[in-house]
């Protein structure tokens, strides 16, 4: 038995068998012609042009046929924009390598190389993690024209042993939509990040992932037995019996906990919402970043959609996104979504999110770009009234609200405001969509009031909240323990902000990673919060969790919790909580014996 940990790309439990896929995938990235860096004649450049263009097309029908797999599976529907965006790219890509031909008076396969080894150099770079993973879709695209190129068919991926997990260097976007169809349970890759598309796909099949497992393709060979757990992130090769056996009771019991899911997903009232030991409803939606987060928003039977995270559409774009391809993919969000709500948050870009189009715009003033939230919004009016538009349209056919990012207090919050009431006027529209704030800056505690006088509803963004009150960097920090959520500073800041919203009668919903940590959530619940949006990955966790939870104890135990000094005492006291029959127990000595011990 082996056990292997990596880093998780889609969640969920797998066993299976594995199937190594090493040398079938990635040969020809490295295979050209022997003549390929050769120099040629200016007489052949129309030749080698030709040959490209063939390749193109070739290619462009090769991503054709993935459309279709890709417009045949609902679960995978939204990967019909990533195939039209490769399509899109190696169009770019072969207008750049016919350039580089001529210029160069080379032939096609070292132009090819050329401009991919450049254009994954460049990406690499990037202080951006979105783009930086688009990397993985370059190389894909000019692994699909050099196939062409030389005449070689596509790796057969299909004819796959049952309950088969792919293990691989790196799994191609590509080929991940191609697998879909193939009843693979699972994905192990050497390499891959979280917002690659390929993590993105098999989030949206509901395939368990994991990446960063060294050597994966050395350390596990086809025909063993592995074991996916990818919320953690870890992968087990050939089992013992006892693990085996643990693993399939998880199995079992997660599979049990899916089919009690999928059997109310015919009464909408009866999954929407859940409830805490004594009755308190807590309503949960999803948080989406993509639209193909929606696919699992829907499976496990959330409200809606609590926060969509719009910049990702603008990381992912080398042009400007004009309003109408915009507003087509809200239309489609809230077709799928139907009496369910959708909160769309503008763009939260500035600093190190910045999109390419912006980032090479010599007439973008340099100092906005270190701006972020709503202050870039206001910045860049053009950017901010295109999208305005797109969702002011969707919004007069469903109940689609605006959620504006980073808002700092009154002043800027009602220059957003009025840009909306510009383009509901300007565009004849009969209905003006719900309009809240994101809490997440200190600024705004102070500043609450006048923001909830003008705000239809409100939400925290518990991840820039915790790092902007505490100064400190979540991912980089020495103490990143001690920077979460569950820091006293941190909870009496919500209590503050729920405390305001109750004044004006405003709904409040908490956003952000740490909303789906059950522990969190129970101190949530204790200070008055009653909508929480999370991913939907962890929202079946989350609602067995506060079906165990005392609202009216939860209170009392975040009192308690305000009172500390560190998140370590917070953790300290909930696991104190945990173990005691009663809160009752937890008197003064109690928390004072757990301030002498940290």
């Amino acid at each position: 038995m082996e056990r292997m940990e990596g880093n998780s790309l889609s969640i969920g439990l797998a066993k299976g068998v594995a199937v190594v896929l090493g040398y079938e995938l990635q040969r020809t990235i490295t295979l050209s012609r022997e003549n390929a860096s050769d120099s040629i004649s200016r007489s052949k450049v129309s030749d080698e042009c030709d040959r490209m263009d063939d390749a193109l097309e070739k290619s462009k029908q090769d991503l054709d046929d993935l459309k279709s797999i890709a417009t045949d599976r609902t679960s995978i529907s939204s990967a019909i924009d990533l195939v039209s965006a490769h399509a899109s790219m190696a169009g770019e890509i072969a207008s750049l390598v016919k350039d580089r031909i001529s210029h160069d008076l080379v032939g096609v396969e070292g132009a090819l190389d050329s401009v991919i080894c450049q254009t994954v150099g460049r990406l690499t770079k990037i202080d951006n993690d979105y783009l930086r993973e688009r990397e993985t879709d370059v190389r894909d695209i000019g692994q699909r024209i050099k196939r062409h190129l030389m005449g070689m068919t596509a790796p057969h991926l299909d004819a796959l042993p049952k309950d088969a997990i792919i293990v691989t260097q790196e799994l191609a976007p590509s080929d991940a939509i191609a697998l879909a169809d193939s009843g693979i349970v699972g994905i192990v890759t050497q390499v891959g990040g979280n917002l690659g598309h390929t993590a993105i796909i098999a989030r949206s099949m509901g395939i368990p992932a994991v990446s960063g497992i060294v050597n994966a393709t050395q350390r596990i060979t086809s025909g063993m037995t592995l074991l996916i757990d990818g919320e953690a992130g870890i992968v087990i090769a050939n089992p013992d019996e006892q693990e085996l056996s643990e693993f399939d009771s998880r199995l079992a019991e997660a599979n049990r906990d899916l089919d009690a899911l999928q059997s109310n997903l015919s009464a909408p009232s009866s999954f929407a919402t859940c409830q805490t030991l004594d009755g308190m409803e807590i309503t949960l939606y999803g948080n989406v970043g993509l639209s193909s987060d929606l696919d699992q928003v829907l499976a496990h039977g959330l409200a809606g959609v609590g926060l969509f995270r719009t910049e990702f559409l603008y990381l992912q774009s080398e042009h400007r996104p004009d309003t109408e391809s915009q507003r087509r993919i809200y239309a489609q969000m809230s077709d799928r979504l139907g009496d369910r709500p959708l909160v769309i948050r503008t763009f939260d870009l500035g600093g190190d999110k910045l999109p390419p189009f912006l980032s090479k715009d010599e007439n973008v003033d340099a100092s906005s770009l270190s701006l972020r939230g709503l202050r870039f919004s206001l910045a860049e009016k053009d950017l901010l009234r295109s999208q305005l538009n797109a969702i002011v349209q969707v919004a007069q056919q469903a109940g689609v609200s605006i959620l504006f990012p980073m808002v700092i207090g009154g002043h800027d919050f009602a220059q957003a405001i009025e840009m909306v009431d510009d383009v509901v006027e300007a565009s004849n529209a009969f209905r003006r969509p719900q309009i809240g704030a994101m809490i997440e800056t200190p600024a705004a505690l102070f500043c609450l009031d006048e923001i909830l006088e003008l705000a239809n509803f409100i939400a925290i963004g518990t991840n820039d909240l915790t790092q902007y009150l505490l100064a400190a960097d979540r991912e980089l920090s020495a103490e990143s323990d001690q920077v979460t959520a569950m820091h006293p500073a941190v909870l009496r800041a919500i209590n503050q902000i729920a405390a305001a919203a109750k004044r004006w009668d405003r709904p409040i919903c908490v956003c952000g990673e740490e909303a789906g940590d059950p522990e969190f959530a129970e101190l949530l619940i204790g200070l008055g919060i009653r909508e929480l949006s999370v991913s939907a990955s962890r929202s079946e966790s989350l609602r067995k969790a506060i079906a165990q939870i005392d609202s009216t104890k939860a209170c009392d135990l975040v009192q308690r919790a305000q009172d500390c000094r560190s998140s370590k005492e917070v953790r300290d006291l909930l696991r104190s909580a945990k173990q005691a029959e009663t809160f009752e127990d937890l008197d003064s000595q109690s928390i004072d014996a757990i301030k002498a011990c940290s």
